[in-house]
């Protein structure tokens, strides 16, 4: 068994049950959003696992879709944005599926190819960050057909709003979108994001593209099918003391004991990824006691009061999130004491941090 100071188990096999799950609640095509290194999980060993599942992998930067090409992945992989005119020629060497909304990068594109590329378009049907205005998309379409060797192989559109309880905005992207594509001859339609996947099913169209859920967390407060998170973060005490009352402890001694107190130091900070956010507000887990951060979360180390933990030694496992005998830390519980959301505190953990794969 090696030592690690800080790791994550990744539970491939919960991640394969997810991506059967949404695939069956949602009767689709799935595209498997794998797009910064799987949401912390690891992109290839990810991706590996869902090869068999996936009709396919969607990430957001060319530079992922060579890495999966060079880790022997053979599925479509979709860029979920537009490249930029001097990535062609990497897209075409490494067969990637572009999405295109830029008309240079579709010339460009189509310039250097010997054999016809299939592309996706992106329609800025409202969130306003990427895509073709969907006043312009027709016109921009009919153009993109003047191009003989790309070939218009799916289109879709990303939903703004459809994590929140209020889904009307969704309704109105839909409605933009679907006015589009009445009559054309487009094989892939899609839309529907972890959120949409799981409550709009207006939204699924021939493909789902979950990514957040694939890896066990619920984008929303819907939660239709049964979903397993994957991943747990774990660490250990370095260091254990004891303070008297009135002590401070770590930067600027923001924290006072009000008694005599039992302190660990346990080997994570933000260096790690463990956001400094949880100082003062942050919970670990040891010996299946909740522990509170205390005082500042430091590069490498932070510090717990141990209250009612017994039995504990230097070298001891310490939950960061997931379970420890009957509690449990999960990630969306760290990211409402962080301020921010699953998505930031999942795709943070730093490559210091060790994954390892059950």
């Amino acid at each position: 068994m090696h030592y690690f100071r800080t790791h994550t188990e990744i539970n491939l096999g919960a991640i394969r049950r997810n991506a059967e799950a949404i695939k069956a609640y949602s009767g689709k095509q799935l595209i498997a959003v794998v797009k910064a290194d799987a949401y912390g999980h690891g992109m290839l060993r990810v991706t590996e696992t869902l090869h068999p599942i996936a009709d396919m992998f969607a990430v957001a930067t060319v530079e992922e879709g060579v890495t999966l090409r060079q880790g022997g992945i053979h599925k479509p992989i979709l860029i979920l944005f537009s490249s930029l005119p001097e990535e062609a020629a990497q897209i075409v060497e490494h067969g990637l599926t572009p999405t295109v909304a830029d008309w240079e990068f579709a010339s460009q594109l189509n310039a250097i190819t010997t054999k016809p590329v299939n592309i996706h378009v992106n329609i800025n049907t409202g969130m306003n960050r990427s895509g073709v205005r969907w006043t312009e998309a027709v016109s921009f379409l009919n153009r993109l057909k003047t191009l003989e060797r790309l070939e218009i192989e799916g289109a879709f559109t990303h939903l703004a709003t459809a994590d929140e309880a209020d889904k009307s905005f969704v309704s109105v992207q839909l409605e933009r979108f679907l006015s589009l594509f009445t009559g054309k001859n487009i094989k892939i339609l899609h839309a529907a994001n972890s959120a949409a996947s799981l409550a709009v099913s207006a939204s699924q169209f021939d493909a789902v593209r979950p990514g957040l859920s694939l890896y066990g967390v619920y984008p929303a407060s819907e939660k239709p099918i049964v979903l397993e998170p994957a991943l747990t973060w774990k660490t250990r005490i370095g260091w254990m003391g004891v303070i008297s009352e009135g002590e401070g402890v770590s930067y600027g001694l923001t924290y006072k004991a009000s008694r005599q107190t039992r302190v660990a130091m346990v080997q994570i900070g933000y260096g790690d990824g463990y956001r400094r956010a949880l100082s003062g507000v942050g919970q670990v887990l040891i010996s299946g006691v909740r522990c509170p951060i205390i005082g500042r979360v430091c590069m490498d180390v932070s510090v717990v009061d141990l209250r009612d933990a017994a039995n504990v030694s230097v070298g001891d496992e310490v939950v960061l999130i997931g379970k420890q005998a009957e509690e449990e830390i999960t990630v969306d519980e760290i990211a409402d004491r962080a301020g921010t959301i699953s998505y930031e505190i999942l795709t943070q953990i730093g490559p210091r941090v060790k994954r390892t794969f059950c």
